[in-house]
């Protein structure tokens, strides 16, 4: 007795485990989509690092102002400390320099520069100029200010008004040449290394803090 014909069955394809079917390699079969529709992005590596944040860029025209206007601020702070620390009562005024306000005024200019500036050398060393001008002129109007209170001293012991005598402020800007040789011809190299440390305090400290 004869078999009964049966339709041959179609074989299976694979399936990948969540019941998908494997994608079928070589030329003529389409890709398979994902699940979802979307194809998933591969890396070689993992996922690529994050760029760098880019560096602040500082104020260059803000930073010179700043620097500019703390250095003349500083002159005459150091001015009337060095006024405060002579001694105007006797037959010769004596003043007594204080290395370490230069040396702070130097440090306070180049922090105003670098904090507002950035990683600029060229403001660094304008910072340093503007401490060297400072402690210079700071100087000077500090011996202006001791030679007006000594001459009212002097006036006083002799019996005249005090208050007759040129203040501060005519002798720096009216006599600046004869305070001027008055300031050299009592200068020595301790004088000129205290002003040297300004400037190179100013550097030091625009270079410590761009380098935090």
């Amino acid at each position: 007795m004869s078999q009964p014909w049966q339709q041959p069955q179609q074989p299976q394809q694979p399936q990948q485990p969540g019941g998908y079917p494997q994608q079928q390699g070589g030329y003529g079969y389409p890709q398979q989509p994902y699940p979802g529709g979307q194809q998933q992005p591969q890396y070689g590596g993992g996922f690529p690092p994050p760029a760098p944040a880019p560096a602040p860029q500082g104020n260059t025209g803000l930073a010179i102002l700043a620097g500019l206007g703390v250095a003349l601020i500083g002159a005459v702070l150091y001015a009337f400390l060095l006024s405060a620390l002579a001694d105007t009562d006797g037959r010769e005024p004596e003043i007594t320099k204080f290395a370490y306000a230069g040396v702070a005024l130097g440090g306070l200019v180049g922090f105003v520069v670098a904090k507002l500036g950035g990683r600029n050398q060229g403001l660094w060393i304008i910072g340093a100029v503007f401490a060297l001008v400072a402690i210079f002129l700071g100087e000077l109007y500090g011996y202006a200010l001791v030679a007006s209170d000594y001459t009212s001293n002097v006036m006083e012991r002799m019996g005249g008004d005090g208050g007759q005598a040129p203040s501060a402020n005519d002798l720096f800007f009216d006599h600046f040449g004869d305070l001027y040789d008055l300031w050299k011809e009592d200068a020595n190299a301790v004088t000129y290394i205290f002003m040297a440390l300004s400037p190179v305090a100013a550097y030091g400290a625009a270079h410590k803090l761009s380098n935090r």
